[in-house]
């Protein structure tokens, strides 16, 4: 026999492990056992196992009164979904003993044995019940049924969706670090506050509103909070101030620089043009027109080595495709007017031949006066064929006149085939000596485009507009973007970064909101406090005095954002989880539901802690 050879882990695995009799005993543990009266049996249509237990205890606690009982009275049976073997639903039908509580003063005279794996009011081992939550946690709850399905077991997304009420919500009253902001349910409609744990960052309350009357009832029964990062939101600010004046409030520093980037901003859009053109060398007072030219010039390259000729295109069985033209099918509306006329026509026609063979009109000049025509076509109706009658119904197709377009027609269907894009096609035909109407040529490249591939050309597509050559255009954005960034060697090769000071040469605001920055950004990421007072003091009645004023109002908390640490990062990736478990729900859960997933996904990804231990208090009922 040949030796079985493990890798070094698995061996170091296999000695460390504890001893198990069977693969039973993992399966449904040590109290249970397999009935060998009834063998395990497999539904292989619905893809359903079945497995039938019976319990192996001698005796039970009574739940009542906690005494020791071995007289069974009778037996009760359980059919729990056990986690799938093979990937087939599988149940566990168990066989439970029933005993007689023999304290006479307990109100239960008899009571079932209890089992580890399984609640008595489950219809689901503790497991299964554990991998459900799991992936609840993480999907939706459409998801989370579809994922169970494919692993074998059967649950619905409504029962997925109420795993989450089961959840241990732990509230810490001695809490002392918080991060406060707002997000949003419904973006400019329904907004909550949400607190995080400033230590580990997990979700502590979802409360309703954003004004910060439910943030003060909160505060109240947290009452050793001492140091809170929030946003710049007044409501906040006040509502903390109230409750905990003591308390240490840090604004975000993210959030003061958003709001000083929106004031310059501002000011750029006051005083600069959306776009600034440069052109040899100097700003442009004024933009320069736009010029017009083909997309691809008549004598272009890339027309060489290119040839096509007007023969009709075939197909891949050697066939000639009958594809659709200019004339052919382009009036929709004229040609069903054409069938309609045509139909009545026929119908005329059989009426007139019925009455006739009927013998209601004793001549044909009756029977032409009574239709209203000629004696002449009543006599040609009549001696028509019943194939001749038919083919009235049938649509001619109107003929083609002859245009200049017929010897390139097959060459446009032909390169359309090919992926060739319009634009190239019009100054190809233009190239081979097209010397007809431009109009027609564009009519016929997009009705045979249309009619054939399915593409609706726009006017001028064979023409581009755009400034002349030569000219450099740079957005009022990249402005902006060049000066509050950072590390400015990261757009050293743009033209934003070449033409900065010939930029701020003609527009002396940029050089003004450049002083502003540059004064700022340090000062806020130092960890000196009285400076901040000097730029207040700098740029006081300045252009940005509304951000003057703000910061006023938020001295300490923007000097705190200085001298401490603590920022409002935790909080911006709180939002972020949010947000994802938000989309997950599609909008069928209200605000506790909500807060139930989020708080588990946060304490899952967060503390370490595992799905098990966030319904620990339901599994162990």
């Amino acid at each position: 026999m040949t030796k079985m050879i493990m890798p070094a882990r698995d061996r170091q695995s296999v000695k460390q492990s504890v001893h198990i009799s069977s693969i039973h005993e993992l399966l449904f543990g040590t109290s249970l056992e397999l009935d060998g009266d009834r063998k395990p049996s497999l539904d292989t249509d619905n893809n359903i196992l079945h497995v039938y237990l019976k319990s192996v205890s001698v005796s039970g606690k009574c739940p009542c009164c906690g005494s020791i009982s071995n007289e069974v009275n009778c037996s009760n049976f359980r059919h729990p979904q056990w986690m799938p073997i093979n990937g087939m639903t599988t149940f566990a039908h168990i066989e439970l003993k029933r005993y007689v509580c023999r304290n006479e003063e307990c109100p239960k005279r008899t009571f079932v044995e209890k089992l580890d794996q399984i609640r008595s009011s489950q219809q689901r081992s503790d497991l299964v019940n554990i991998v459900i939550f799991a992936i609840s946690v993480f999907c939706s709850d459409i998801a989370t049924a579809l994922i169970c399905r494919e692993m074998g077991i059967r649950i619905s997304h409504d029962s997925a969706n109420r795993m989450l009420d089961k959840i241990s919500i732990e509230d810490d009253p001695e809490i002392g670090t918080i991060g406060v902001d707002d997000v949003s349910l419904r973006k400019g409609q329904t907004y909550h506050t949400v607190i995080y744990d400033g230590n580990d960052h997990h979700l502590l309350a979802l409360l309703d509103g954003r004004d910060g009357k439910a943030l003060k009832e909160w505060l109240k029964g947290h009452p050793k909070v001492s140091v809170i990062a929030r946003d710049r939101a007044g409501a906040y600010a006040h509502a903390i101030t109230e409750i905990l004046p003591d308390a240490v409030q840090v604004a975000d520093r993210f959030h003061i620089f958003q709001n000083l980037i929106g004031y310059l901003n501002g000011i750029f859009k006051a005083d600069l043009p959306p776009q600034i053109f440069i052109q040899d060398g100097a700003v442009m007072d004024e933009p320069p027109d736009k010029t017009e030219a083909l997309c691809v010039p008549i004598d272009s390259p890339e027309f060489e080595g290119i040839r096509y000729e007007n023969s009709p295109p075939v197909g891949e069985d050697g066939r000639i495709i009958d594809y659709s033209n200019k004339q052919n099918g382009d009036h929709p509306v004229r040609d069903h007017a054409r069938a309609k006329k045509r139909l009545e026509r026929y119908g005329r026609i059989v009426r007139l031949r019925k009455e006739w063979e009927s013998g209601k009109y004793g001549s044909k000049g009756e029977l032409a006066d009574a239709y209203g025509m000629s004696a002449a076509n009543a006599n040609r109706y009549l001696k028509m064929s019943q194939e001749e009658v038919e083919k009235i119904k049938d649509l001619k197709k109107r003929g083609k006149r002859k245009t200049d377009m017929d010897c390139y027609m097959n060459i446009v269907y032909k390169m359309l085939r090919d992926g060739y894009r319009p634009a190239f096609i019009y100054s190809y035909i233009l190239h081979l000596g097209y010397n007809g109407s431009t109009h027609s040529l564009v009519n016929h490249i997009k009705c045979i485009a249309r009619n054939n591939f399915g593409m609706n050309l726009k006017m001028g597509f064979e023409y581009s507009r755009g400034y002349p050559e030569g000219v450099i255009i740079i957005k009022r954005s990249d402005i902006l973007k060049y000066i509050t960034m950072k590390d400015k060697t990261k757009m050293k090769d743009t033209n934003t970064a070449q033409y900065y000071n010939l930029i701020e040469e003609k527009y002396p605001v940029v050089k003004l909101c450049s002083d502003i920055w540059n004064d700022f950004y340090p000062i806020l990421m130092g960890h000196e406090t009285d400076k901040i007072d000097g730029f207040i003091e700098k740029y006081e009645g300045s252009v940005i005095q509304p951000f003057i004023n703000g910061i006023k109002v938020d001295i300490a908390p923007v000097k705190n954002a200085i001298s401490t640490t603590i920022s409002s990062g935790f909080v911006e990736g709180g939002n972020c989880r949010y947000k994802a478990t938000k989309r997950l729900m599609f909008g069928r859960s209200g605000i506790s539901h909500l807060f139930n997933k989020t708080y588990a996904t946060s304490i899952i990804m967060r503390t370490g802690k595992n799905a098990r231990d966030l319904i620990s208090d339901w599994i162990s009922m």
